[in-house]
């Protein structure tokens, strides 16, 4: 075990500090949170931890990205039109339909902008 104090795990992976100290809060690296704040804090993480998780989320990246949970699978059809044109079919503000996408109530798919998937939005405004 490879005790290092928050600014030298900090310059040592290229991590902010704040994303150090959530890792500990999530319990995804070793280390202690010291309840003081400060210079005279003795917070610490465990260098080896902190490898191996970000050779971990290295490895997962590479293996497809991250996808949100609730996110319903790309359709196969094409039937894929452009927020704009989504808004304008459904009467729906973008935000809304940004919103909707983000609770996976519609499918979407990420080219060079978000497309939509049109029946599964009709549908939802069938609702």
């Amino acid at each position: 075990m490879e005790k290092l104090s928050i600014r030298e795990a900090s310059e040592r992976f290229g991590l902010s500090r704040a994303r150090l100290y959530q890792l500990l809060d999530k319990g995804a690296i070793v280390g202690h949170r010291s309840a003081m704040r400060g210079r005279s804090a003795k917070s610490w993480v465990d260098g080896n931890s902190l490898s191996v998780h970000i050779k971990n989320r290295l490895e997962k990246q590479r293996q497809g990205g991250r996808h949100k949970v609730g996110r319903p699978p790309t359709k196969a059809d094409g039937m894929y039109v452009p927020i704009t044109e989504a808004c304008n079919v459904s009467g729906y503000s973008a935000v809304h339909i940004y919103r909707l996408l983000k609770q996976g109530s519609i499918a979407s798919k990420k080219n060079a902008t978000v497309l939509v998937y049109l029946p599964d939005l009709l549908k939802y405004k069938k609702k």
